[in-house]
């Protein structure tokens, strides 16, 4: 897994940089916002604060933050990224985003100094897929993104999710080729777990979404389900669970060494840690080498981040791998 360098190892520290968008509110951890809030602020400022991308927080929650900005003192300015409201109805979707944004304006009004808002994450509404063409969907993207940029005064990435189904080849390929025909910095953003068996999508959907993503140059994040580095079978949930190291190595691998399904399969379905081997010059998994400055273009212009509502799993298990 390493070398008897000092710990952690280069490779590690821009493979794992701002990995982790933390999600403290959302299950199966749940906690009250406080309480979360109070666990970013608390891990920002601690030994593994570099592994710390953004606060996530649902659009009709931001309220609820700007009371709890009222009674306490940020030393540096949150970078947020928020959930918008979703729908399977196109029309419904459309009034909840008239609700976010309103929500959005209300609230970087007065707490724009102690906040930022870097990134919006919306899951599209299913009916867009009953249509035979994916212009509805660019119109859908366009507003948003044009939307977002008007209030906040930038252009913020936009993840876009679709809920898959047994047609997820289709529906993830429609979902990344009108990303691509935005010409805006947004991604694709892709669930790999839940609170039950069925919420963790089987390695082949895993990989046809890194292969889509690589072949249109959308960058991707992923959410849920990757609390531990490595694929394993957790009791908890019954079912086998996807490993954040597998997933971001096979997506750097597929990103930097053109990887084909079978040889990414073989990266997502790896349950041998020591396959991946971390030094002070790159990663080697399986004889095929990536170097620093292809981990760090892979991580910044690819593969993103993950949502997590654990920061502190991810970080003991690597203590456990004794990478740190």
């Amino acid at each position: 897994m390493t070398t008897n360098h000092v710990k952690p190892v280069i490779s590690l520290k821009n493979f794992c940089s701002k990995l982790i968008d933390y999600a403290g509110l959302f299950p199966p951890t749940n906690l009250d916002l406080p309480q979360a809030f109070h666990n970013f602020v608390f891990y920002s400022q601690g030994e593994y604060k570099w592994m710390l991308g953004k606060f996530i927080i649902p659009a009709k929650r931001l309220k609820e933050l700007g009371s709890l900005l009222d009674d306490m003192a940020v030393e540096s300015k949150v970078s947020l990224s928020v959930i918008g409201s979703s729908s399977e109805s196109i029309t419904e979707f459309g009034n909840f985003f008239a609700e976010d944004i309103i929500a959005i304006r209300d609230f970087t009004g007065k707490y724009g100094d102690s906040v930022s808002i870097d990134a919006f994450e919306v899951r599209l509404p299913s009916d867009l897929f009953k249509l035979d063409e994916n212009d509805d969907m660019l119109d859908l993207m366009i507003n948003i993104s044009s939307q977002l940029e008007a209030l906040l005064g930038k252009n913020i990435p936009v993840f876009y999710e679709a809920t898959l189904t047994h047609e997820y080849e289709t529906e993830i390929i429609r979902t990344v080729e009108t990303i691509a025909a935005l010409n805006k910095e947004c991604g694709y953003k892709l669930r790999t777990g839940g609170i039950e068996a069925s919420a963790f999508p089987e390695p082949e959907v895993i990989a046809f979404a890194i292969m889509t993503c690589c072949e249109f140059s959308v960058p991707m994040k992923c959410t849920a389900g990757l609390h531990h580095p490595i694929r394993h079978y957790n009791e908890g949930v019954s079912a086998v669970m996807h490993g954040f190291m597998n997933v971001f190595a096979a997506g750097i691998l597929a990103y930097t060494n053109n990887l084909d399904e079978s040889e990414l399969l073989e990266v997502l379905n790896e349950e041998d840690p020591f396959e991946f081997v971390f030094t002070e010059s790159g990663l080697t998994w399986n004889e095929i080498e990536v170097s620093n400055a292809e981990i760090k273009g892979s991580r910044e212009g690819f593969m993103l981040s993950y949502g997590s509502c654990s920061f502190d799993e991810p970080v003991d298990d690597l203590k456990t791998m004794e990478l740190f």
